[in-house]
């Protein structure tokens, strides 16, 4: 099986959603200071780059489905990955539950433990903030009706290859609650998703953050 990296290079300059902190990645100590190693101090936002959100990103601690990203079960981690290519999309439109269903019939049936992603293609302005900054102006998304048509199907994440599920449009983060708030994991920031439209198997661990809000991810996927 050939195997497929869906994450971003982490570095400086890279697209951030627009209140969120930087990344800096600074040079620590060098053979040139007379260190035996060299070695960088990292400063990372929980959500830079491609990451995972933990369901408390937006759920508070007496929510039923609140885990920290510590917390979260690794089976939330990999799995059969479905993978909807909606490219045609412009900024303004929405995956809706029509389209969905759409697609199942012609293809696969959601089930029970996948994850779904949408290629939307956005990592195509995937450039440093200093030449473009398309890629965070603005995006489609999925719409809060279509992600709890995806709570019905029992699924364990979402990914996308956009800043945020919700569209930049969406009022109230729909698809966030909808999802979160039903134990369901969300993938941003992904890349190369066409390369894995279909079905594919799927793998994105995050780091073991205590009272995390979510984490840079690692997502690969074999096809």
């Amino acid at each position: 099986m050939e195997v497929i990296d869906l994450s971003h290079t982490l570095e400086e300059d890279m697209p951030i959603y627009p209140t969120h902190s930087r990344y800096f990645h600074t040079l620590w100590d060098s053979f040139e200071t007379g260190s035996q190693a060299l070695l960088y101090q990292l400063i990372i936002n929980e959500h830079c780059g491609t990451h995972m959100d933990a369901t408390a990103h937006f759920l508070k601690e007496d929510h039923p489905e609140h885990l920290y990203m510590a917390e979260t079960p690794v089976t939330q981690c990999f799995g059969r990955a479905l993978t909807l290519d909606v490219s045609h999309f412009k900024d303004t439109d929405l995956v809706t539950t029509e389209i969905l269903q759409e697609w199942e019939q012609k293809y696969h049936a959601i089930e029970k433990g996948d994850i779904v992603n949408f290629r939307f293609g956005w990592d195509r302005y995937w450039e440093p903030r200093s030449v473009s900054q398309t890629y965070s102006k603005s995006w489609p998304g999925l719409s809060g009706e279509a992600a709890e048509y995806l709570v019905s199907k029992q699924i364990k994440a979402v990914g996308c290859d956009v800043l945020a599920i919700d569209s930049y449009y969406a009022v109230g983060a729909p698809a966030h609650y909808a999802l979160l708030g039903n134990g369901i994991n969300i993938i941003e920031n992904l890349t190369k998703l066409e390369e894995i439209i279909g079905e594919s198997y799927m793998i994105a661990f995050p780091l073991k953050v205590k009272q995390g809000s979510g984490s840079p991810i690692r997502a690969v996927a074999y096809k």
